[in-house]
């Protein structure tokens, strides 16, 4: 009967642990990430320090950001990953009535945020100001942001455009260490 017990509550904290991953927006294989760089990232992150993951397509942006989120939550924080897109998607939509209209306020008190693939979000002068405000606020409340990019912050700053673009940039650089990630297409050549 004990083995029985310890059967029954292994598994009962295997399904808390796979919803607690799940709300922070890890599923599939992003529940397990693991690599070198992930733990450097939660490493800074432990610090207080954010990280900007820049790059080519495939090289494990995401996957080091979806490993630093796992750790942090299997070391018992809250942490989430979204994409930038839906970020903004949800914000926009809160503001419509139609969604969730905490995300934003969420996303900025969260202990550990990463954000993924911006700059692939359609541009908007309201999407840079919200980045932007949630940069800040992070920053200011010493919380830290792991941020993915397929652009470098100058290429962003440009993509982005004027002084707000020039300003988020700025403010990116001024929270977060900025680590370049290369290497092949990890997918395209089957290694994840």
């Amino acid at each position: 009967m004990p083995t029985r017990n310890c059967d029954a509550y292994a598994e009962a904290m295997a399904r808390i642990r796979a919803s607690k991953l799940r709300k922070a927006g890890l599923s599939g294989a992003y529940a397990s990430a693991d690599s070198e760089l992930g733990r450097r990232v939660y490493a800074l992150a432990r610090e207080g320090r954010g990280a900007y993951l820049f790059g080519t397509p495939g090289t494990g942006k995401t996957h080091a950001a979806a490993c630093a989120v796992r750790m942090w939550c299997d070391r018992g924080g809250r942490a989430r990953l979204v994409t930038a897109k839906r970020l903004l998607d949800d914000v926009r939509d809160g503001y419509r009535g139609d969604g969730d209209r905490r995300a934003l306020e969420r996303a900025a008190r969260v202990p550990l945020l990463a954000l993924d693939d911006l700059g692939l979000e359609r541009r908007t002068d309201w999407g840079v100001e919200e980045i932007s405000a949630l940069i800040d606020g992070r920053t200011a409340a010493g919380l830290p942001t792991v941020i993915t990019s397929n652009y470098s912050l100058g290429e962003l700053a440009t993509l982005w455009g004027g002084v707000d673009g020039a300003r988020a940039a700025s403010r990116i650089a001024g929270a977060c260490e900025r680590i370049a990630v290369g290497g092949p297409d990890r997918r395209l050549h089957g290694q994840g």
